[in-house]
């Protein structure tokens, strides 16, 4: 092989490598599915209140979906016992999954923008959203690292599959 092949080569494998890391998080849950969390159906006009929760997290949350806009506010918080082992968040992040009539992900964003430290903290949120055309539901999900007692726990709500 000549050098200007090995070298368009090694160019290309950097080139591929520096874009997969471009692709943002959001973007890697499009067309999976959920279905271990609970899903919220859509309810157009009306104030709507509910509760989001897995044995890491609950979200009490309110929305009101307006046409293809959607405001949703509420708050977060850790379990009782991710509260009593661990103290500390180090990384969390936090998505809203809006799905459709099968449950598949077609968009995604961040809806807490900034968790507190501290696992005691409640996370309050308000947010608008342009509902993507196909959507029927949403869901919630998320990704963190909590520490405490000498101990760190990789917690995780996501579509998966």
């Amino acid at each position: 092989m000549s050098i200007k092949a090995k070298l368009a080569c090694l160019g290309l494998t950097c080139l591929l490598s520096l874009a997969s890391g471009c692709v943002k998080t959001p973007m890697l849950y499009h067309g999976k599915t959920v279905s271990s969390a609970p899903v919220v159906a859509l309810q157009e006009g009306r104030s709507t209140t509910g509760e989001w929760k897995t044995s890491d997290v609950t979200i009490d949350y309110k929305y009101i979906q307006k046409g293809d806009d959607l405001e949703i506010s509420g708050q977060a918080a850790f379990s009782q016992s991710n509260q009593m082992l661990y103290s500390i968040i180090s990384r969390m992040d936090a998505y809203i999954f809006f799905l459709d009539k099968n449950s598949r992900v077609i968009a995604t964003a961040y809806f807490v923008d900034e968790w507190g430290t501290s696992t005691q903290d409640t996370q309050n949120f308000s947010k608008s959203y342009k509902i993507p055309t196909g959507a029927t539901g949403f869901s919630f999900g998320y990704s963190g690292e909590l520490k405490g007692r000498g101990s760190t726990q990789t917690i995780y709500e996501l579509p998966l599959k």
